[in-house]
């Protein structure tokens, strides 16, 4: 590994390793949370909240106009950065008067009058996640993810508790809107206080050229993926009604949190580092070989995991009330790992300066999802059958991707392979072992079952990639280590 190269690993794994604490604890806080709501409410509040988020989803395509990003992709300047803080501000004042007089309109396509005010207040969130959107993203540039992970944990510690002492109360579907809005607001004080950066009245709109240029590529590429991530559950909402799109809700987030979000921890680390460095298309050829190696080594054996323990997993978490999202969660578990898989080439591209690449394949995401997903909900008209066209269309994008990595940064099939041989040894062997457990306990109750098939399961995977592949354990942890001896 060349000087770059080690330099690249060690920023990303020790930046991996402050964001995966600060993302995960604050996912724990919410799968707690989230737990203890999926018992107190009923799929039809999920639901509802859900129709609002789909509509917010779309308005969140222009949220910050990429203004983000840029920060990371130019160099610190004050005058910029301050300018950022107040573009972002008024487009989520502006976000937020938008989807006030559309909510009228979401309550007409959802058929469900309920969703008008529940859009109209979450819409808040707008504008008060503007207040902290610069330091963020100085905190990203920085790759400061401790004291990101203090503000990350603090919204979701602030969103759980009152979430749940309002479902308690016999709020309803109201607990989950106002718990929403005071975890941004507790994220916000906590971002000001762990990045002690202050706007000024001072604007200097020579730099608003700048910031949109680049920031106009991203919002491209974030419209196309928020269309192609929304549409099922636009649909859904639609044409299966609240019930169902409250039990797709449930059983997608749970996969995203536990899955989703670490390849977007690698995204966070990886693009700052990318961008530190001049253009070297080994080193990024080599970057993105090794990420795919390592993200693979957790997000595979725990995708495939929890869609082996799906059933017991959802009746001892959630009760036999959500038991219809058992194939939901074993299906968007897999589509997820797929996901992953090639989720880190965005960040070279973006790196490169060349976001547009991820605008043309989204385009094709969107062109095969968009009318598969209308088959499914049209024609079969189960949750069923639409997650599995999301699984299909993951492997297509899958596929695309890769196939573009090797035309841009030269990244063969047999380097692909290599790099997903240790992975592929372990969760085979892991998923014997799981499906033998969960037959011979099969007549013991769920939470059993998933207690014993996940410590049967981690121990066998942790063994027979230490037996098989224990030189890539030694790698990592050694870089790990080097990075952290380093930073200190």
């Amino acid at each position: 590994m060349n000087n770059s190269s080690s330099k690249i690993a060690k920023a990303t794994i020790f930046g991996t390793l402050w964001a995966y604490a600060s993302t995960y604890s604050s996912k724990l806080m919410v799968l707690v949370s989230t737990t203890i709501l999926a018992r107190l409410l009923a799929q039809e509040d999920f639901g509802i909240v859900g129709y609002a988020l789909v509509i917010m989803g779309y308005l969140d395509i222009i949220n910050g106009l990429g203004i983000g990003p840029a920060l990371i992709y130019y160099p610190r300047d004050d005058e910029r950065t301050n300018m950022a803080f107040w573009l972002g501000l008024a487009v989520g004042i502006t976000l937020f008067a938008m989807a006030w007089f559309l909510a009228p309109l979401a309550g007409e396509y959802f058929n469900d009058a309920r969703a008008v005010p529940v859009t109209r207040v979450l819409a808040l969130s707008f504008p008060l996640s503007a207040l902290s959107l610069v330091h963020e993203f100085l905190l990203r540039k920085e790759l400061a993810f401790k004291r990101k992970a203090v503000a990350d944990f603090v919204r979701a510690m602030g969103k759980g508790i009152i979430s749940i002492v309002l479902a308690l109360l016999g709020f309803g579907v109201w607990s989950l809107v106002i718990g929403q809005l005071m975890g941004v607001v507790f994220s916000v004080l906590a971002y000001w206080k762990v990045m002690p950066w202050y706007p000024s009245c001072h604007l200097n709109f020579s730099h608003t050229r700048s910031l949109l240029t680049y920031g106009l590529n991203i919002v491209s590429v974030r419209a196309l993926s928020v269309v192609s991530l929304n549409t099922d559950f636009l649909l859904v909402g639609r044409y299966l009604g609240a019930a169902l799109l409250g039990t797709y809700s449930l059983a997608f987030r749970i996969p995203e949190m536990i899955i989703g979000q670490f390849a977007d921890i690698i995204g966070q680390v990886l693009f700052p580092a990318y961008s530190k460095m001049g253009y070297d298309s080994e080193t990024y050829q080599k970057g993105v070989v090794m990420t795919i190696r390592y993200v693979s080594l957790v997000t595979v054996p725990v995708g495939l995991g929890l869609a082996l323990v799906a059933r017991p997993f959802v009746l001892t978490l959630f009760t036999e009330k959500w038991e219809n999202a058992i194939p939901v969660l074993v299906a968007i578990s897999l589509a997820m790992v797929l996901d992953t898989l090639t989720y880190n080439f965005g960040d070279v591209y973006k790196a490169l300066g060349r976001p547009n690449i991820l605008t043309k394949l989204a385009i094709v995401r969107v062109i095969i999802l968009l009318p598969a997903l209308w088959w499914a909900v049209t024609g079969p008209g189960t949750l069923i059958a639409v997650s599995k066209v999301v699984v299909g269309v993951s492997v297509i994008e899958m596929v695309t991707s890769f196939l573009v990595g090797r035309w841009i940064l030269h990244i063969s099939l047999p380097m692909i392979l290599r790099a997903l041989r240790p992975t592929a040894i372990g969760s085979s062997g892991m998923t014997l072992i799981v499906l033998g457990v969960l037959a011979l306990c099969a007549d013991t109750t769920p939470a059993i079952q998933l207690v014993l098939a996940v410590l049967a399961g981690g121990t066998a995977y942790l063994s027979i990639m230490w037996f098989f592949e224990n030189k890539v354990i030694v790698t990592a942890v050694t870089t790990l280590r080097k990075g952290i001896a380093q930073r200190s």
